[in-house]
């Protein structure tokens, strides 16, 4: 099964596939729903791609977004410059993109959880219509998911971790009302996030001074599916997703290494063993910043998940930094046995403990007391984007796999406990 990751830049590429990546999904300037992130420019699409392919990852582009006609006279040129990048697949969810990727090229096209694709008749007509893959809308349980492969006999894929959109398979049209930005075609600012009023009509005209209690009634929780990987397996889902091409370096490492690694162990050990190897795995996911986690509509059809109450909806602070750690820096350069250069995307001081996430699950800690500029001048406090260089310990020193292998290596990420 692929487990399938985000990649916002070519840096979260990189971190994706050396973290265990199947295959990645990435966007260009234009034509994509997530118009906030980095995303790649031709040149960088080019050398993600090739990167990619050279670790044996697969890449697809998306092209997501819901198209006006001026903009879909410009989508030929590109289709055919991906068809050259030898993407592996594009992923469409609006029916004049889908015609103009066939007019123009041979690329293989996977229908986007957008077009809200819920049940086999559905899924027969885009099948018929040239999808080789069908991303079926979050509405969807595990159990209809494998009904429409076997019945349908296509290649399907699930989201199993990351945000939650509170609307039909993300079709929503609050961001163009309170911001007029329009969130299927790449503008969304996550409206539902915030926090409302809801006051009762009646009681307003009753009592003009009612007190209001703000709530957070539209934003849900996370997804993880991790504990149902399972489920996952059994119902032969060709692909496993990962949501979250604008969430950092942090998330995408914890994330892919999590579920890379419980594919592994599923692979390799009997079945009786996966339970609790799978809730340790699961518990990685808690030091990443989210918004609480839910099973969301994996283990039930859309009524049952609304009747078991307000389980999904989450109540804390917009942003979800509930996890404890944050994002300190990647490793850009590693002298064996002596030190590694860090470059650091948040501020610390010298008196903390560093964490890095080997690429093979294992964490290693880093003392600060003695960490220097690329001068060797000592740095009482660190501050974002600068190169700082850390001394290893006689501990990390060894830190060998079993092959010899120095776990400290190039682009490892590394997170601060706050």
């Amino acid at each position: 099964m692929e487990l399938l990751a985000p990649a916002g830049n070519l840096a979260k590429l990189k971190t994706a596939v050396l973290y265990g990546a199947d295959a990645v999904y990435l966007a260009g300037p234009k034509f994509s729903l997530r118009g906030a992130s980095d995303n790649f420019s031709d040149t960088e699409l080019r050398e993600g791609i090739k990167y990619a392919h050279h670790k044996k990852c697969k890449t697809y582009v998306t092209l997501n977004a819901f198209l006006h006609d001026k903009e879909l006279n410009e989508l030929p040129e590109y289709v055919r410059f991906l068809e050259q990048t030898s993407v592996d697949a594009v992923i469409v969810s609006d029916l004049g993109v889908m015609t103009v990727v066939q007019q123009h090229s041979k690329l293989p096209i996977h229908l986007s959880t957008q077009a809200s694709c819920l049940n086999i008749h559905a899924a027969k007509v885009w099948k018929n219509l040239g999808a080789k893959r069908l991303v079926l809308g979050r509405e969807v349980s595990l159990e209809e998911a494998g009904h429409i492969r076997k019945e349908v006999d296509i290649e399907v894929e699930l989201f199993i971790h990351g945000a939650m959109c509170m609307a039909y398979s993300g079709n929503c049209t609050i961001s163009n009302y309170t911001a007029g930005r329009d969130s299927n075609r790449g503008g969304c600012i996550q409206s539902c996030r915030f926090s409302y009023s809801v006051i009762q009509e009646s009681s307003v005209l009753e009592d003009k001074s009612l007190e209001c209690f703000p709530t957070s009634l539209m934003s849900s929780k996370d997804l993880r599916g991790l504990d149902l990987l399972p489920k996952f397996l059994k119902t032969g889902v060709e692909s496993i997703k990962v949501e979250g091409r604008m969430k950092s370096s942090l998330y995408a490492a914890t994330t892919i290494n999590a579920y890379a690694l419980a594919l592994k162990w599923c692979d390799s050990t009997p079945q009786e063993q996966w339970p609790e190897k799978l809730k340790e795995l699961s518990g990685m996911l808690e030091k990443i910043p989210h918004r609480g986690y839910t099973y969301g509509y994996l283990n039930n059809q859309p009524e049952a998940a609304v009747a078991a109450g307000a389980e999904s909806i989450y109540q804390g602070d917009r942003n979800g930094r509930n996890s404890g750690y944050e994002f300190a820096g990647t490793v850009m350069e590693v002298e064996k046995s002596k030190s590694f250069t860090m470059l650091t995307q948040n501020s610390f001081d010298c008196d903390r403990v560093l964490e890095v996430l080997t690429f093979d699950g294992s964490v290693i800690e880093i003392p600060t007391q003695e960490m220097r500029t690329l001068n060797n001048t000592p740095v009482q406090r660190a501050n974002p984007n600068r190169l700082l260089r850390f001394s290893f310990s006689e501990a990390v020193e060894k830190s060998a796999d079993a092959a010899g292998t120095f776990l400290i290596q190039p682009l490892n990420v590394v997170r601060l406990k706050t």
